[in-house]
């Protein structure tokens, strides 16, 4: 191919993405590439592909987009391709660069907070190597029934506290080892988004493994994501992993709700100070929304309750809930805005 006719398809790209970046979505302020909406575009020829990740609720997108594009002088076809989860209308990542952060327990707390806001809300474990969601909603020893549908074998999730939930460690024995090859866990972080009978829902939350891998680039290509909210906790080992999950996330242009820094402060219980100390928080650098930049706003610094510590998953959860209900409620509120 000559390097002009690059040049011409380069060009031809661009008039593309700025058609797009003239549709709004319905009452927001934000565009299908802005969104992220619309990604994977190419334009071959005179024909052109785009990939449109779009909610349940927003299937008129498509003849939207196909009809705009349709009018570029030099058009032959208009190629959409749709990504989405039946019956789910926003899906929302909640994504960490190291393990042990409390990514879990922030994604149960939201949830529950959504709930409590009147949102229908689902539960997608990804964590595939370390399934955590089951063990806190105390549902590790139920078995993942199937059901029979017109479109074939759906995963049937689990309800508990009215909140739908499906996860590897519903599916594995416990104790059981999970060691997945990349082909293996891409069909199955597929299967779990898209054969499972998620019914009507307002807001699906994926609870992700740690780091970048070949869940976090599945996810990325197949589902989708509206948003994406991190979670670390202070420390500059904990920044420079969570930078390299920003990094990914930026290449595909989601939107971030936000950072949450977790285990930020200890509350002494003699005196009443907070302290830091436990965690190093940089050694006088810049705090991990300064590194990340503007597009990665500090949510909240939750503070280290002793008494979550001590107590069993399910019941440090609601101590979360609890003591951190503002947080999460505004959180919540965040969400609500991504529906129109």
């Amino acid at each position: 191919m000559s390097t002009s006719s690059v040049n011409q398809e380069d060009l031809r790209v661009e008039e593309v993405r700025q058609m797009l970046s003239g549709i709004l979505l319905s009452d927001s302020i934000l565009n299908l590439i802005d969104s992220s909406v619309a990604r994977n575009i190419r334009v071959i020829q005179n024909d052109i592909y785009v990939r449109l990740f779009h909610g349940s609720d927003q299937a008129y997108l498509i003849d939207l987009v196909r009809s705009a594009l349709q009018t570029i002088p030099w058009c032959n076809r208009v190629v959409v391709d749709p990504r989405t989860i039946q019956g789910v209308k926003r899906t929302l990542a909640v994504a960490s660069g190291k393990g042990g952060v409390g990514k879990t327990s922030v994604t149960v707390a939201l949830a529950r907070s959504l709930k409590l806001s009147g949102y229908k809300v689902g539960i997608l474990d990804a964590d595939v190597y370390g399934p955590n969601i089951s063990t806190i909603l105390s549902s590790d020893e139920i078995n993942v029934e199937t059901l029979e549908t017109s479109s074939g074998t759906k995963f049937v999730p689990h309800v508990v506290d009215d909140i739908k939930v499906i996860s590897v460690g519903m599916l594995a024995e416990e104790g059981q080892s999970l060691a997945w090859r990349g082909p293996i866990l891409t069909r199955l972080l597929k299967q779990f988004m898209f054969d499972v009978q998620w019914g009507e829902l307002d807001f699906l939350l994926i609870d992700l493994p740690p780091g970048t891998g070949d869940a976090q680039i599945t996810l990325l290509q197949e589902c989708p994501l509206a948003a994406v909210l991190l979670v670390g906790i202070p420390g500059l080992s904990s920044q420079s992993d969570l930078i390299r999950t920003v990094s990914m996330f930026k290449e595909f242009n989601l939107p971030f709700l936000g950072y949450i820094e977790n285990f930020s402060t200890v509350k002494c219980p003699h005196c009443g100070e907070h302290f830091s100390f436990l965690l190093d928080h940089s050694d006088g650098k810049e705090s991990f929304p300064e590194i990340a930049g503007k597009d990665v706003p500090l949510i909240a610094q939750l503070q280290i309750h002793p008494e979550i510590l001590t107590q069993r998953s399910s019941e440090s959860v609601r101590t979360l809930d609890l003591v951190h209900s503002e947080v999460f409620s505004s959180l919540a509120s965040t969400c609500a805005q991504l529906i129109s």
